[in-house]
């Protein structure tokens, strides 16, 4: 299934053999940016709590996390996902630089990591509808929330068993429809601010009133991370990208700086015209302030844009992290029907398994914040295993074909290293200081709990690998007795 070399990895690794089809690459590079943009971004959308913090942080943060976490990120992403493109993506780096227990860390993190991530996207549908039909809102009918979300996971598993090309095209059509209300905002909001000025600061207060700079940054740093995370989601789908090696890269370079303005432009012309304290910024506050600029209809629009966002971006979540318990699948570390495609070479029962966990876990945690609150920490542990992957790789191989290459050397290989990890050291240190006694496990004590899970399941997963493995090399081994 694997292209670039992935037969040779295969063989290495004693992965159950499985039939392919030949190598799918339906992904062109408009798709690829469209599929990351919806990963990464889906809009503007979800900023709130960011700018709610204050003004200050919230443009130094947008400013400064590009810099020092998405472009770090997006740089080792594009190296290795060029040198390695294997369908699977981080899990073929890890597996070739860190070994099986590594891989197998590396895939189970990310596999659980979407359980926590899955609640925020129909979460953010619902709060969103909820500006134009209260029953849905936060406030509103509990059953009503669960059966729309549950309906909003099952109509995307549906649409991904039709094949990444759909979800490619779908993502484009997404950009466009996420991105009309805040043209709008942003254009009407200019037109105002040069006919009557600005009567706000965009960068003052620093912090909201009434608030430290060390509580305002517990809670924005993780959000603002978390709205800029997802850079490596498609190195897991390279067996569907056109000319990975050439598209790849060039798909992150446009994404970055696309995302980065996505997010500064709306919210320097917002923060310009309402500041910080005519509205509460939080989830869903974009429509009124698309109201107060732009009006009522287009406080609609960006209410009805908010969902198709929450949807986009979970239908590309789906599409990339299903892939995961695929090649896991593959590599004998989970139920080898996790293997099996249907004839668009869409990985069908990793998509309907997927769907029936995302359904329990939106049923069972009635506030999904218990769950969210670990999302940044756990992908945090994803990121540094493909950071180090980076690193050794360089160092056991150092004539691996690289058709990118971060320039620089190892100084600035190590820097872009260790600069995403400082951020999420950042972010942990403020928000265990605001929890006071006992924040330290608040803060960390889940993720660490869904973190262990890992090493405790690897003996027993590697000894039923070694014992499918074994079963299979003996079936023939019968059949030539017998005969």
């Amino acid at each position: 299934m694997a292209g670039g070399g992935g037969d040779a990895a295969e063989s290495r690794s004693g992965a159950v053999p499985v039939p392919s089809s030949g190598p799918r690459r339906p992904l062109t590079l408009a798709a690829l940016v469209g599929v990351i943009f919806v990963n990464v971004s889906g809009g503007t959308y979800a900023l709130e709590d960011v700018l709610g913090a204050g003004a200050g942080l919230a443009i130094t943060l947008l400013v400064l996390t590009p810099l020092v976490w998405s472009a770090p990120v997006a740089l080792v992403c594009a190296e290795l996902g060029t040198a390695i493109p294997e369908e699977g993506g981080y899990y073929a780096w890890s597996k070739r630089a860190l070994g099986p227990f590594g891989a197998f860390c590396q895939g189970w993190w990310a596999w659980l990591y979407t359980f926590i991530d899955i609640g925020i996207y129909p979460t953010m549908l619902c709060d969103y509808l909820g500006y134009l039909v209260p029953a849905f809102g936060q406030d509103g009918s509990f059953a009503l929330r669960k059966g729309l979300m549950i309906a909003m996971i099952w109509t995307f598993v549906g649409l991904n068993l039709f094949g990444a090309r759909i979800i490619g095209s779908l993502s484009k059509a997404f950009f466009l429809l996420v991105m009309s209300p805040f043209a709008i905002l942003v254009a009407v909001g200019i037109w105002k601010g040069i006919m009557g000025g600005f009567p706000e600061s965009p960068v003052a207060p620093l912090a909201a009133p009434g608030k430290s700079v060390g509580a305002a940054l517990a809670v924005a740093i993780p959000v603002v991370l978390w709205n800029y995370m997802g850079w490596d989601s498609c190195s897991t789908i390279a067996n569907d990208i056109e000319e990975p090696r050439r598209n790849y890269p060039r798909a992150l370079f446009f994404a970055v700086l696309l995302i980065t303005g996505i997010y500064l432009l709306p919210t320097l012309v917002a923060l310009a015209l309402l500041g910080t304290e005519q509205i509460a910024w939080t989830t869903g506050a974009w429509s009124l302030a698309a109201e107060k600029i732009a009006g009522g209809t287009a406080g609609k629009l960006t209410s009805a844009m908010g969902m198709v966002s929450a949807m986009g971006m979970f239908s590309a979540l789906l599409l990339v992290y299903s892939r995961v318990p695929f090649v896991m699948g593959r590599d004998g570390y989970l139920p080898p029907a996790l293997m099996k495609t249907n004839s668009r070479g869409a990985p069908w029962v990793s998509l309907v398994v997927s769907g029936v966990i995302y359904s329990f876990v939106l049923l069972v945690f009635k506030n999904v914040e218990e769950l969210a609150a670990a999302d940044v920490t756990v992908y945090g542990a994803m990121m540094s295993l493909e950071l180090v992957s980076f690193l050794v790789l360089r160092w056991r191989e150092p004539e691996l074909e690289r058709p990118f290459r971060v320039p620089g050397g190892w100084p600035l290989a190590i820097l872009l290293c260790i600069s995403p990890v400082a951020c999420i050291l950042l972010g942990g240190y403020f928000r265990v200081a605001q929890e006071g006694e006992g924040g330290l496990f608040k803060v960390f004590g889940l993720a660490l709990l869904i973190m262990a899970s890992a090493p405790v399941l690897y003996p027993l997963m590697s000894w039923l690998r070694r014992r499918r493995m074994a079963i299979a090399q003996e079936a023939p081994q019968k059949l030539d007795a017998a005969a």
